[in-house]
């Protein structure tokens, strides 16, 4: 009977902890799965049914539950197994478009192999991951005309300078608004910013492949041409004159 109850005892005991064990696994905001071999979803949290989707387990409906290439693509699922597979856990970024229907979410996969099954979490990224691309992109290119800055084209200049001392031909362009502190000065900033965004965009629209124009002051710019002779680069320079100077800019009511 004392052996008897001693077991009762220990079971109930291993029942308590079986039960806080699963509630902390469905209230871990941190989203939770297991994957079979084949990429199929054997457990979900419900952070990860949340963010996820509601069908990435069977539930006995109609929709069939998803697997792992279903989200991600077989080249995702080829990377996973390979991270898994190296006998240690580790991380990477995926994207895939969300089935709750918040867009394209960038995901940072930990996981791990654990016998036969893989063991792993997955966090929400995508504003960190947004930030940091729009501070690279801040880094580079000027925030008002989203052309390059004076760091930006310096960087371009460098690169097309490097492939000249190889024998690649290259050009440069210096590019000047004239009077354009009138509009500052008469109509205020707000008018020449928008005038400066239309003018590189017309600049922009008469660019291709690696050409590159920098912002370099307030109505000041450069443009390199890379791997472009001095004979093509002046006929581009002629369009560039010929599409900013050509047509009035149209700020509200007011053209200029």
């Amino acid at each position: 009977l004392a052996i008897a109850e001693q077991m009762r005892q220990e079971h109930v005991q291993r029942l308590a902890v079986q039960a806080e064990l699963q509630h902390t696994y469905d209230a871990m905001p941190l989203a939770l799965f297991t994957l079979d071999p084949q990429g199929h979803f054997v457990a979900a949290n419900p952070a990860l049914r949340e963010l996820l989707g509601p069908v990435v387990l069977d539930d006995g409906g109609e929709a069939a539950p998803s697997t792992w290439r279903d989200l991600f693509g077989d080249a995702a699922w080829l990377q996973l197994y390979k991270m898994v597979s190296a006998g240690r856990e580790t991380e990477a970024e995926f994207s895939t478009p969300l089935a709750t229907g918040d867009g394209v979410r960038r995901l940072l996969v930990r996981a791990t192999l654990a016998s036969d099954r893989i063991e792993g979490s997955l966090q929400d990224v995508t504003e960190k991951a947004q930030a940091n691309e729009h501070l690279r992109f801040l880094a580079h290119n000027d925030p008002l005309t989203k052309v390059l800055n004076r760091r930006g084209i310096e960087l371009e200049l460098n690169k097309a300078m490097s492939a000249l001392q190889q024998g690649e031909p290259m050009a440069v362009a210096y590019l000047d608004l004239d009077r354009f502190k009138l509009i500052n000065d008469l109509f205020g900033h707000s008018a020449g910013d928008e005038v400066l965004q239309q003018v590189c965009a017309r600049v922009s629209n008469v660019l291709s492949g690696a050409m590159k124009v920098g912002r370099v002051g307030g109505d000041e710019f450069v443009i390199v041409f890379p791997s472009v002779r001095i004979s093509l680069a002046t006929l581009i320079c002629r369009g560039i004159i010929d599409g900013i100077g050509g047509t009035a800019y149209h700020v509200g009511e007011r053209a200029f």
